[in-house]
């Protein structure tokens, strides 16, 4: 059955017309019918379609019978549409007819008969009193053909008798009856249209501008008069000692708008040779600016995927969640204010254990345990677009895209065909399907006994077995599918999100995950500015 489900047809019927006649089962009887169709053999096939649609479910039909049966009505249908027809029709009564195509005698052949398309049909027809007729044909798949059958009479052979046709007296037509003409219709004169007089537009108004506004003057601001302290007597001149050579001056803000000059702040004498001393204005320190751009900047860190067992249904049933490690290096450069362009070397290791995988739409008999310990290298370009959170640039929000190819240098992928676990060697009927996830390797061709429908040499996985190494997809071996294994295939990553810390000019550590081809990414990395 595999076999005929993989397109091996001409290997496949021999041992399904075998499997046949020893037991029958709806299950493998629609993939020999199948067969029948892919080999032109339509008649054989439609036949086997009706046979199994008629059927009920028996006793020890398995759930694979039951669809078999269903799929059998729905096929039956579409290939009769299929299956040309031929009608041979005598032109006239001929006495002793016989009719033969292929060398069987046809019982009616006004009626309808099928035969399949492509094959080249031998008509031959007889009657008494007239020559033998022959002639080929070749009909095609919906063709409903019809021939005329017409034989020659035998050189001195009696013609038969022609009847009589009697003849209708010939029916005189009545008199036409002279058709009264109408007088021609007067048509009244047309009204010449009225034609409106040009409307008058009216004169635009002239814009009014507006005089320009006058602002009033500005009304001086009274200054207020600063009060001068009367002179002390027993105050005495103070020296002043001259600046420091090592003292720089200290720069004075001017005074604010609330507040009010030092001068006219009283000061308060606490003896009587204890002068107030003037207040010191202390400078407000400087903020800080942002930090210095740097262009180049070299990198090291971890970079891992993660790939979901839902990525594997995608392409069929089975698969498990993967885990693949690895890191990267990188040099990036510092486009514009913002922008970083990332060039990129990693590693990954796809490790991969003992996994049940089928291709989608293929039966359970199709099931296979995957393994892999492919290791590859990637080569990549990311544009990343960074977003300061603070003012210092301490931390910062990035965002971008990237794209590169990888290449599997080492390793390789292994395939083998599998078989139901709780099977009981030798006993056919136990080898039924159940959970993948519990399917064993097949040692062999029929190894365990009673596994031939699982482990067997008649489709596409005929040499699938301990050892087998899947070929690469740039090569196909003779009489095989095309390899699975990839040598070189492309990475894309969109979006990748992060976030960078930069604790130190130099120093940034940067945190990233994103989706890519190969699964959802994640890194872990530091940078060192050069």
């Amino acid at each position: 059955m595999n076999a005929a489900r993989g397109g091996f047809c001409k290997r496949a019927i021999p041992l399904l017309e075998s499997a046949e006649s020893q037991r029958h089962r709806p299950s493998s009887a629609v993939p020999l019918a199948d067969c029948y169709v892919k080999q032109g053999e339509l008649l054989k096939a439609s036949e086997i379609y009706h046979k199994v649609a008629s059927e009920k479910k028996a006793p020890g039909y398995n759930a694979r019978d039951v669809a078999a049966i269903t799929s059998a009505k729905k096929k039956a249908a579409q290939l009769d549409a299929r299956i040309p027809t031929l009608v041979v029709k005598p032109a006239e009564p001929y006495e002793g007819l016989v009719v033969e195509i292929d060398g069987e005698v046809i019982r009616e052949p006004s009626a309808p008969h099928r035969f399949d398309p492509g094959e080249v049909l031998v008509i031959v027809a007889r009657a008494e009193g007239h020559e033998e007729t022959s002639q080929k044909i070749t009909l095609k798949e919906k063709q409903r053909r019809e021939i005329k059958l017409r034989l020659k009479p035998k050189p001195g052979g009696k013609k038969p008798p022609e009847k009589p046709v009697a003849k209708k007296p010939s029916e005189k037509p009545p008199p036409e009856k002279p058709v009264a003409e109408k007088p021609p219709e007067k048509k009244p004169p047309e009204k010449p249209i009225a034609k409106k007089p040009p409307e008058k537009k009216p004169p635009e108004k002239p814009i009014a501008k507006k005089p320009p506004e006058k602002k009033p003057p500005k009304r001086p601001i009274a200054k207020k008069p600063v009060a001068k302290k009367p002179p002390r007597a027993a105050e005495k001149p103070v020296a002043k000692k001259p600046p420091r050579a090592a003292e720089k001056p200290v720069a004075k803000k001017p005074p604010r708008a609330a507040e009010k000059p030092a001068e006219d702040t009283p000061r308060v004498a606490t003896g009587p040779d204890e002068r107030p001393k003037p207040a010191v204005e202390m400078p407000e320190p400087t903020p800080p600016g942002p930090r210095r751009q740097r262009d180049l900047w070299l990198g090291a860190g971890f970079q891992g995927f993660f790939i979901p067992q839902l990525m594997f249904g995608l392409l069929g049933e089975g698969g498990r969640d993967v885990l693949v490690p690895g890191g990267d290096i990188s040099l990036s450069t510092r486009l514009g204010r913002r922008f970083d362009l990332v060039f990129s070397v990693a590693y990954a290791r796809f490790r991969m254990q003992e996994t049940p995988f089928k291709p989608k739409g293929h039966p359970d008999t199709d099931y296979e345990i995957v393994e892999s310990d492919l290791q590859a290298l990637q080569a990549g370009v990311r544009l990343v677009w960074n977003i300061p959170l603070d003012r210092d640039e301490l931390f910062a929000f990035r965002v971008g895209a990237g794209l590169g190819v990888g290449w599997t240098f080492m390793g390789d992928l292994y395939r083998t065909q599998a078989y139901p676990g709780d099977a009981v060697p030798g006993d056919p009927g136990s080898f039924v399907p159940g959970d993948p996830y519990r399917y064993v390797k097949c040692r062999g061709p029929n190894n365990p006994v009673g596994s031939f429908r699982y482990c067997n040499q008649l489709d596409y996985d005929a040499d699938h077995y301990p050892g087998y190494v899947e070929p690469s997809w740039f090569t196909r071996p003779k009489g095989r599918p095309q390899g699975l294994r990839p040598l070189v295939y492309p990475w894309l990553v969109l979006p990748e999100i992060g976030l960078a810390l930069r604790p130190w000019d130099r120093v940034a550590f940067d945190l990233r995950v994103g989706a890519s081809v190969t699964g959802l990414l994640g890194g872990l990395g530091v940078r060192f500015a050069l």
